[in-house]
């Protein structure tokens, strides 16, 4: 019972340390994207954002208005994502590192991965509300219209999947 506890925790801590290793990659800011993978922190509406401004039909100002917002905030997600790659890079040095190891051991990191995470949500939402702040009411109409219609496409692609597959929010 306790080499089968072992090896389950060994193997964890192996999948997570290839988690925590791969992260960084998936983190990294895209230059033709708001905010962090596409905006809020690389989750929902946030990663269709450009899908959605194209089809609002920008004009020239208004695109000139969103790449100046995007300049104004590349450095700090710079910053952020700087930060949170040595947080998730120290803790992968502890989960790797010999000898014991419990999980308030890894709390300080946790910690800091998670405000990372939240500070780089926030500006994510500073960024899709500056944008937001320049779309004329039908160019918000527009932008709700195709995000509708984006997530009844996920719909049906979730139920072409099947019920087995996870979800994946």
């Amino acid at each position: 019972m306790i080499s089968r506890t072992k090896n389950i925790a060994v193997i964890g801590t192996f999948l997570l340390g290839i988690w925590l290793w791969t992260l960084p990659s998936y983190a990294q800011p895209r230059p033709d994207f708001p905010g962090p993978r596409g905006g809020m922190s690389g989750e929902g509406t946030g990663m269709a954002l450009p899908m959605l401004l194209r089809g609002a039909n920008l004009t020239v100002d208004q695109k000139a208005q969103v790449q100046q917002i995007m300049t104004n905030h590349r450095a700090t997600f710079r910053d952020l994502f700087s930060q949170l790659r040595a947080a998730q890079d120290q803790m992968a040095n502890k989960l790797f590192a010999s000898g014991k190891l419990q999980e308030a051991d890894l709390t300080p990191e946790v910690q800091k991965i998670s405000q990372l995470r939240n500070q780089l949500a926030e500006e994510g939402l500073r960024v899709v509300l500056e944008i937001r702040g320049i779309l004329t009411p039908e160019q918000l109409a527009k932008a709700s219209q195709l995000k509708s219609q984006m997530e009844s496409l996920h719909g049906q692609m979730r139920n072409l999947w099947g019920p087995d597959r996870p979800e994946r929010r």
